[in-house]
């Protein structure tokens, strides 16, 4: 795999759980259910989105990733900032090795490798070829800050139009369609794709976002690409409050398409509105080459 690709990895699985299992009994318990009251799906995405974080910079000071991709594993440290709707910046190391580090902004971005000694550059539109999926800078900066987000980009603002809600895992569950109609379409290919000529989109991406029905945070998302049978699941836990803000300190991300890829992350020195240096130097020997 090239450095290019490798590093990719790890910037998008920022950008995407073993379970305990014992053979001892265990004594039987009683499980109330959780009550949980029904909202419209307009109330929970406004709820949510009145509770998500509120910065001009956000500042992840220690990353920790482990890569398993296909059973091959890899671990890399890290950080990251934003500077809201203007800058995303990631730098990367390996043991104690710099590796490289990534600026993106609202259309283009750069990746710089120390020890290749070179810089690539291009335009957001070839970070989508890398994962398949729509991906640009809002979607880069919602994963990252952990907000809610739709693919479906709204001329009118409006991207989680017909949207609906459910309960399930004793959460809020906010779907683009509901999976009774996921079942129709792997039933007739006609249906998919009128369903699609409809939404006038090259790709139909069910997705699933789950709220926690307390704090109205974002526990998990899950995509379904209906074109290629790629699925991507995050999950988001281990909540902090930070300046009074709730901030995830762990992120499980499972891709499963042609490929198994199972990415771990824990965040921590988190901090928002200090951060001031978004400079991004290049050394002039640095190889340039432009990525399209």
């Amino acid at each position: 795999m090239s450095y290019f690709k490798q590093f990719s990895y790890y910037f998008f699985g920022i950008i995407i759980l073993t379970l305990p299992f014992s053979a001892c009994k265990q004594s039987e318990k009683i499980v109330i259910p959780k009550r949980i009251k029904r909202y419209s799906v307009g109330k929970v995405i406004k709820m949510t989105n009145e509770n998500s974080l509120k910065y001009e910079t956000l500042s992840v000071k220690k990353v920790s990733l482990s890569l398993d991709n296909d059973g091959k594993v890899t671990s890399m440290r890290g950080s990251y900032k934003i500077r809201r709707d203007s800058i995303i910046q990631l730098y990367a190391q390996k043991l104690a090795i710099p590796v490289g580090k990534v600026e993106v902004n609202t259309d283009s971005f750069k990746v710089v490798y120390f020890l290749e000694q070179e810089l690539l550059f291009g335009r957001n539109s070839y970070l989508t070829k890398i994962v398949d999926l729509d991906l640009d800078f809002g979607v880069l900066q919602a994963l990252l800050s952990n907000k809610m987000f739709s693919f479906r980009q709204d001329s009118k603002d409006n991207s989680f139009k017909e949207f609906v809600c459910d309960i399930e895992d004793d959460m809020y569950k906010i779907s683009s369609f509901r999976d009774r109609k996921l079942r129709r379409f792997n039933k007739n290919e006609d249906k998919l794709e009128r369903y699609r000529n409809r939404l006038e989109e090259g790709h139909v991406i069910k997705q699933d976002i789950y709220i926690d029905p307390d704090s109205f945070v974002v526990k998990r998302m899950v995509f379904m690409d209906l074109n290629t049978n790629k699925n991507v699941r995050l999950d988001f836990s281990s909540y902090e409050k930070v300046m009074d803000q709730w901030f995830p300190g762990s992120i499980k991300i499972q891709i499963e398409g042609e490929k198994r890829v199972a990415l771990s992350i824990e965040l921590s020195k988190v901090s928002f509105n200090d951060e001031t240096n978004f400079g991004f130097t290049v050394s002039p020997k640095y190889k340039k080459k432009l990525i399209e």
